[in-house]
């Protein structure tokens, strides 16, 4: 209604993803700044985007099943290598030592976080009868069995310390290597990469938040609070948390068959215990069981090593430079804000960035 943007007299209107007409303009602000980026921003920050933004993806996933659901899940780095194999597979070349088919991005996006979420249905039946701790550490075993096979399907994944190259990058038969004009401007393959992340991106947060307002939704968010009582009212406990998996390997899958396609390589390696929990940890840091809060933990740990890095360079322009190297140094202060975060603010980055709003919303009523 004119003037009382906040009263809504339709159910439908209420639960839009964008309900009115101030976030329909941030929201169509915020992509043509992004856009804009490709113009301004230096290569290397246009890495650290394009790898935020595909991370994001990755972690609205492990959102899905443990911040909305409500299940632990440490294997989540798994579910990513499955799709980074998988597209792998069908999108790269044949060598002496591995297998590729050389499919459109058409084919082996898709199927990458298909494979990856079949996978993650084998885990319902587990799920449903495991919760808690208990649930934690089966997902844990998964991590050690998808390290042992990654490392010796060599064919598929070109063995441990030796890995393979990722999936050509071809769109209908446009190979993003030959880079595109778009006027004088010459787009790079760097730069074609990030508008592909970024408009994945998009699309994956538009459907976690329809997911949020739906049916389906409101069924996690139920379970999670308490499965019983969720089961008592008629809820389909199998048929809902074997959504989760699903849904959350499916994002998964999908970020992993593009992710390492900026480095245009992976090692079976990667996906260890570590790189599942630093998941947990962007998740917990951008705000558990939000929609923003896994891209604020996303960009947060991505262009956290860019920004450590220019603090350094201008440390060492004065003199003052330290003696711990950049990587340890984004170590320590990835470490200290988890903590803080769960002492201090739960909600992570995205309980700070509500409070700033709120109080912006009534300024200069605030208290």
């Amino acid at each position: 209604m004119r003037g009382r943007p906040n009263l809504f007299v339709d159910y439908k209107k209420e639960s839009a993803i964008l309900s009115n007409n101030t976030q329909k303009f941030w929201f169509a602000l915020m992509i043509i700044f992004s856009l804009g980026l490709v113009f301004v921003a230096s290569d290397y920050w246009i890495l650290l985007l394009t790898t935020a933004f595909l991370i994001a993806v990755a972690a609205w996933g492990l959102n899905i099943v443990s911040g909305f659901a409500g299940q632990i899940s440490l294997a989540h780095g798994v579910f990513i290598g499955i799709g980074t194999y998988t597209s792998a597979v069908l999108g790269g070349v044949t060598t002496s030592y591995v297998v590729g088919f050389e499919l459109d991005m058409i084919i082996w996006l898709p199927l990458s976080g298909i494979f990856a979420a079949l996978v993650g249905l084998m885990v319902a039946p587990i799920a449903v009868r495991l919760k808690g701790l208990n649930l934690g550490l089966v997902t844990l075993a998964l991590v050690f069995i998808g390290s042992h096979l990654f490392s010796n399907f060599k064919s598929f994944t070109g063995g441990a310390g030796l890995g393979r190259k990722t999936a050509k990058v071809v769109l209908f038969g446009f190979n993003f290597e030959n880079g595109l004009y778009l006027g004088n401007y010459f787009l790079d393959k760097n730069h074609l990469l990030y508008i592909l992340a970024l408009t994945v991106c998009i699309l994956s947060g538009l459907g976690v938040k329809n997911l949020t307002r739906s049916r389906t939704g409101r069924a996690f968010s139920a379970i999670r609070d308490r499965d019983i009582a969720a089961e008592a009212i008629g809820i389909n406990l199998f048929k809902f948390k074997s959504s989760a998996f699903a849904l959350s390997s499916f994002y998964a899958g999908i970020a992993g068959s593009l992710l390492f396609t900026v480095s245009g390589g992976v090692e079976p390696g990667t996906f260890n215990l570590l790189y599942s929990v630093t998941f947990v940890a962007i998740v917990i840091i951008g705000g558990v069981g939000t929609v923003l809060g896994p891209l604020f933990g996303a960009l947060f740990f991505s262009l956290l090593p860019g920004t450590i890095q220019t603090v350094l360079h201008s440390l060492e322009n004065f003199g003052q430079g330290l003696a711990l190297s950049s990587g340890q140094i984004e170590r320590v202060i990835f470490g200290l804000f988890i903590i803080i975060f769960l002492i201090f603010e739960p909600r992570g980055l995205w309980g700070i960035w509500f409070r700033l709003r709120n109080y912006f919303k009534a300024w200069p009523f605030s208290y």
